[in-house]
C-alpha cells in the first residue's frame, strides 16, 4: 500500500512538473514570436528595412522594423544589435533627459551582448561590433571610457572581417567625435580605400573634418560643438558668445533691446496682452546654456530671438534662414550700413527653392555674396533655408567674420 502510494505521488509530480515546463515554455513562446503573416514577413525582411530607415536618419522607423523581426524570432542577432543603435540615436536628440540616454545606453549594451551570443557566423558577429561602436559614439556612454570601448569591438570587428568598410567608417565618426582629426583622416581614408559601402558617407565626414579643421575654433565649446551634425537653438547662442565680442559689437552699434525679428509662421503661437509682462524666455530657466541665451536675447540679435509667446526653444534646431538672419544682422551692425536689409529686395531669386518675396529671401543672397555661407546643394543650386545647421558650417562663418571683425575679436 506504501509503494503503490510513494509510485502515485511520484507520477503526480513528475506530471505537475512537465505542465510547468510546457506552460513556461507555451509563455515564453507567445511573449517572443507570432505567426508570419505572408511570404514576406520574415526576420530578415524586417532587418533590411531597419537598416534603410538607420540609413536614412528615421531612427523610429528603425525601431519599429527592427521589433518586428524580434517579433518573429526573439534572439535574431541582426535585429537586437540594429534596436541598439536606432534606440542609441533617438535618446541622443537635445532634450532627452540623462537619465533616459544612461537607460538607454545600458539597454543598448545589453541587446549588445544578446545579439553576439546568438549570432551564427563571422559575418553577423562583424556587424554586430561596428554596431556597438556607434552607440558609444552616440552617446558617448560610460563618459570616460566610451572611446576605448569603441576601439575594442573595433579591433573585434576588423579581426572577423578585415576587408568591411563599416568598423574603419563607424570607428572614423568615433574618433571626430573624439576630437581625434588626424585618426579619423587615416580611418575614413581607408573606407574610401576598400570602396562599395559607406563610400559617399566617408567623404561627406572627410571634407566636414576639412571644414573644422579650416575653422579654428577659439575656445572649448567651439571645439566640442565643431563636430555636432545639427546644431541647437542654444548652442549657437553659446557659440557666438564664445567665439565673438558680441557684446561689443551690439553696444557700439547703438542697438536697442527689441530686435525687431521677423518670427517665421510656424513660431506665431499666440499675441500677448500688452498689459501682461513676461520675462524674455519662458522655456530656458535651468537650461545648461541659459546665461549665454539671456545675453544674446538681450542684445537683440536678429534672427536669434525669442517668439511672441517668448519661447526660445533652445533645443530646437537652428535652420539656416535663421542662420543667414543672424549674420546679415552682424555684418549690419560692424559696417554700420542699414542698407544691407534690403539690398536684394525686388530681385529675381537665384535659388531655386527661396522665393524673393520670402522674410528671410534678403539675408540669403547678402550671406553667399559675402561668402558666410553657401548653397547646401551645389547640383542644383538650393539654398535649402529649412535644412539644419551643422557646427563645422557654423565655426566656417565664424572664421569668415572674424576677418571682417577683427577690432572686436578677444
Amino acid at each position: 500500500m506504501k509503494q503503490k502510494y510513494i509510485t502515485k505521488l511520484w507520477f503526480t509530480s513528475l506530471a505537475m512538473v512537465m505542465s510547468l515546463l510546457l506552460m513556461s515554455s507555451c509563455s515564453q513562446q507567445a511573449a517572443s514570436s507570432r505567426e508570419r503573416s505572408g511570404s514576406m514577413d520574415t526576420p530578415e525582411f524586417h532587418v533590411q528595412r531597419g537598416d534603410d530607415a538607420l540609413l536614412n536618419q528615421r531612427y523610429e522607423d528603425a525601431r519599429a522594423s527592427y521589433r518586428k523581426a524580434l517579433s518573429l524570432k526573439s534572439d535574431h542577432a541582426n535585429a537586437l544589435s540594429g534596436l541598439a543603435v536606432a534606440s542609441a540615436y533617438e535618446a541622443s536628440r537635445p532634450g532627452v533627459s540623462k537619465a533616459t540616454r544612461t537607460s538607454t545606453f545600458e539597454q543598448a549594451e545589453d541587446q549588445i551582448k544578446k545579439a553576439l551570443k546568438a549570432a551564427d557566423n563571422d559575418k553577423e558577429r562583424a556587424r554586430i561590433h561596428s554596431f556597438a561602436i556607434r552607440i558609444y559614439f552616440v552617446l558617448q556612454l560610460p563618459k570616460d571610457d566610451w572611446y576605448e570601448n569603441a576601439e575594442e569591438h573595433f579591433e573585434d570587428a576588423v579581426d572577423l572581417d578585415a576587408d568591411n568598410p563599416a568598423p574603419y567608417y563607424f570607428m572614423g565618426l568615433a574618433a571626430a567625435r573624439k576630437l581625434s582629426y588626424n585618426k579619423a583622416t587615416e580611418l575614413l581614408e581607408k573606407v574610401l580605400a576598400l570602396g562599395a559601402q559607406y563610400e559617399d558617407q566617408a567623404n561627406k565626414e572627410l571634407k566636414r573634418i576639412q571644414d573644422i579643421r579650416r575653422a579654428v575654433p577659439g575656445s572649448q565649446f567651439g571645439a566640442d560643438v565643431a563636430y555636432v551634425e545639427k546644431i541647437t537653438r542654444a548652442d549657437v547662442a553659446a557659440l557666438f558668445v564664445a567665439e565673438l565680442r558680441l557684446d561689443r559689437i551690439y553696444k557700439q552699434s547703438g542697438q536697442t533691446k527689441k530686435s525687431g525679428y521677423v518670427v517665421p509662421n510656424a513660431q506665431k503661437k499666440m499675441s500677448l496682452d500688452p498689459l501682461q509682462k513676461y520675462p524674455d524666455a519662458v522655456d530656458i530657466t535651468g537650461h545648461p546654456l541659459e546665461a549665454s541665451i539671456k545675453e544674446v536675447i538681450k542684445l537683440g540679435v536678429k534672427g536669434l530671438g525669442p517668439d511672441p509667446a517668448h519661447k526660445f526653444y533652445p533645443d530646437q534646431e537652428y535652420k539656416r534662414a535663421e542662420f543667414a538672419q543672424l549674420l546679415q544682422d552682424l555684418l549690419i551692425k560692424v559696417t554700420k550700413d542699414p542698407s544691407l536689409a534690403t539690398r536684394y529686395v525686388g530681385e529675381a531669386s537665384p535659388f531655386p527653392d527661396v522665393n524673393q518675396n520670402i522674410w528671410y529671401y534678403n539675408a540669403t543672397r547678402t550671406v553667399v555674396n559675402r561668402g558666410l555661407m553657401t548653397v547646401n546643394n551645389k547640383v542644383t543650386g538650393d539654398f535649402e533655408p529649412m535644412a539644419s545647421v551643422s557646427g563645422s558650417e557654423a565655426l566656417l562663418a565664424i572664421r569668415n567674420l572674424k576677418e571682417i571683425l577683427k577690432s572686436y575679436l578677444r
